[in-house]
């Protein structure tokens, strides 16, 4: 009797593991897809609201002088899947960089176009940045309002692709993603020459440091 009761939790084991394993697998296989840069037919997409989500970008001499301010959010999607958030994309309009820093409009205005020249960013050949997020991994013990969020994906400026590694606040609700973002990355990477250490010497105080400082926000539905 013992024996057959064995034999049939047994049976039941296998057929549970093997109800779990396609889902398992699918998470698998729908990581793999976004990693190769598709879009899984399978998971719910969170359409990111530009009105509502905007980037701040910082930029520093030696010295610590800077100057500050904005860019639009022109698109962008969060990939969702089983409740679980698997990756995103957010494109940058570099089209609408602007000074905030300077209140009078005239230099506001020079320093505008310098940065959307090919001094800068080139913004005439390359409209557009990207940010893709293709794995996006829970941090474990996250305090209340800290990232919670690892995010490895590629960051695109210019045309020129690279890596990228940041921690992110992502807060999922039934129906609705806000996410918050504050790193860094190395202009030089993408061949922002201007006054870059990277690429001339000597350039003693009027030196511009290689990272720019980022703090994106961002509010998807679906």
């Amino acid at each position: 009797m013992n024996k057959t009761r064995n034999f049939v939790l047994i049976i039941l084991s296998v057929f549970a593991i093997a109800a779990c394993a396609p889902r398992q697998a699918n998470v698998a296989e729908l990581i793999a897809q976004i990693e190769a840069g598709e879009i899984p037919a399978d998971v719910t997409r969170a359409t990111i609201d530009p009105a509502t989500s905007n980037i701040e970008w910082l930029g520093q001499k030696i010295t610590g002088d800077g100057h500050y301010g904005t860019i639009n959010v022109k698109s962008g999607e969060f990939f969702v899947f089983d409740g679980n958030i698997l990756g995103g994309n957010v494109i940058v309009d570099m089209t609408t960089i602007k000074v905030v820093d300077i209140t009078d409009s005239v230099p506001a205005a020079g320093l505008r176009g310098h940065l959307e020249s090919d001094d800068f960013f080139s913004v005439a050949s390359f409209p557009e940045a990207q940010i893709q997020m293709v794995r996006v991994e829970p941090i474990e013990g996250a305090a209340a309002d800290a990232p919670n969020y690892k995010i490895t994906g590629n960051l695109t400026i210019k045309g020129i692709t690279h890596g990228i590694v940041f921690d992110a606040r992502l807060d999922h609700t039934e129906g609705t993603i806000a996410g918050f973002a504050d790193f860094s990355f190395d202009r030089a990477k993408f061949d922002v020459r201007f006054a870059s250490g990277s690429f001339f010497e000597n350039l003693g105080d009027n030196l511009i440091n290689d990272n720019i400082n980022l703090k994106i926000r961002l509010a998807a539905s679906y």
